[in-house]
């Protein structure tokens, strides 16, 4: 990974994530796999638990529909969570020149879990905050928590260190910060449309099992796995530069992630 240029431009450091990501595709695929097929298990099971939909609302049990709605979320996010640890490990691995086990991976989300966990739990609650108020303090907080995995998976900080680390890397740098998660969410939204995977059955009703096409679910889950890894990739690469001018260059030839 190139890093260190006079002039900080989002482009160039998309430019880096795509093609670390393209050059090592096969690998972060598996990682992305790892993750996702849980996803769409726990996403099925969720929808396939819930009632039908009909007009009378008094035939529906909506605490045992909202709980079900509540754990799977819970879960589903949680392994959300731990599947863009386990990319951002891997492309801290890829950025130095190192090789890709998918296993290593997991390994490294488990050995970090705590720290993982207490840094999702405070940004979801200050990035929700956020979209609350204002809208815009919530988008700032997605981009400047988008470099606290990173920092966990690298620097060996705790969750709520990470948080004040994402602060201090991102000071003067909002700007190109900004235009890496752009350039990050709008190629996901091309992305999934392309792909078809934000479409789904029942999308009206509650589905049941002989709603989903085998081949369907198969192509969401290859399509979600695809576009996983997009947004650790530019956020790694973005945060291997801000370390970089923030603590001094060269920062990627520095001790690397924690020995498995």
């Amino acid at each position: 990974m190139e890093i260190g240029r006079r002039t900080l431009q989002a482009a160039d450091i998309a430019s880096n994530a795509f093609q670390a990501w393209f050059a090592n595709f096969a690998q972060v695929f598996i990682i992305a796999l790892m993750f996702t097929v849980p996803i769409f298990i726990v996403d099925a099971a969720v929808q396939t638990s819930l009632p039908e939909v009909d007009d009378d609302l008094t035939n529906i049990d909506l605490g045992d529909a909202l709980f079900t709605s509540l754990v799977g979320g819970f879960v589903t996010v949680l392994l959300g969570t731990f599947l863009s640890a386990a990319l951002v490990y891997a492309f801290i691995k890829i950025y130095r020149g190192e090789t890709v086990i998918p296993g290593e991976s997991l390994s490294a989300v488990l050995d970090h879990i705590g720290a993982i966990l207490v840094f999702a739990i405070i940004t979801a609650i200050a990035t929700a905050i956020g979209f609350i108020l204002l809208i815009v303090p919530g988008i700032l907080a997605i981009v400047v928590f988008s470099l606290g995995l990173p920092s966990i998976l690298n620097e060996r900080r705790g969750g709520g260190d990470a948080v004040s680390r994402c602060f201090t890397l991102i000071s003067g740098n909002w700007g190109v910060a900004l235009g890496v998660v752009a350039i990050g969410f709008v190629v996901t939204i091309v992305g999934s449309l392309i792909l078809g995977g934000i479409s789904g059955p029942g999308t009206l009703t509650s589905p049941s099992f002989s709603d989903f096409s085998v081949l369907r679910t198969l192509i969401q889950i290859a399509a979600s796995a695809l576009l996983a890894p997009l947004i650790p990739a530019l956020a790694t690469a973005l945060y291997f530069e801000l370390k970089g001018r923030n603590d001094g260059f060269p920062s990627i030839e520095e001790a690397g992630p924690v020995a498995m």
